[in-house]
């Protein structure tokens, strides 16, 4: 039997390629085209950097000028959706299974700014048949705290064809 460092995948290449075989064993809905990474994370720059099944994946994005407010700090939804989308890997690997947020509540406790680079992580709370809760967090350059998030996610059962 393995240990928990036996089965952390770290690198974008290396999860994303963890991730392409996984769906192979994973229902896809009929008429789904397969695109993986999916374009939200490309569109949203994340990076993976590392994943432990079942447990957490983590990624990094340096904040693009575009994602910032008149001020050059980033806007809050984009970190919101940042999250949404690292959450989303986690819990359909976890389910085996297709998953859809229920909810997603987003704290924000420091300002980022465009420019700078952000680690987000998150973790599995608690995995149940027919939801997945998740929390995350992120952090700035220097270690900083900067938002955090919590999301229920629904497993989502398809039709056997």
């Amino acid at each position: 039997m393995g240990t928990e460092s036996d089965s952390v995948i770290e690198g974008h290449d290396q999860i994303v390629a963890h991730v392409i075989a996984a769906f192979d064993d994973l229902p896809v809905p009929p008429g789904m085209p397969l695109q993986l990474p999916p374009p939200s994370t490309t569109t949203l720059a994340l990076q993976y950097e590392k994943f432990v099944p079942g447990r957490s994946i983590s990624a990094t994005v340096e904040i693009p000028p575009q994602y910032g407010n008149v001020m050059g700090i980033l806007q809050g939804g984009f970190i919101a959706a940042m999250f949404d989308d690292l959450m989303a890997p986690l819990s359909y690997l976890t389910a085996k299974n297709p998953t859809t947020s229920m909810d997603l509540t987003t704290h924000f406790l420091r300002p980022v700014f465009v420019g700078e680079r952000v680690t987000l992580t998150a973790t599995v709370q608690k995995a149940g048949r027919t939801a997945i809760y998740l929390a995350a967090e992120a952090h700035n350059e220097k270690n900083k705290l900067v938002a955090t998030a919590v999301s229920t996610l629904q497993v989502v059962g398809l039709p056997q064809t």
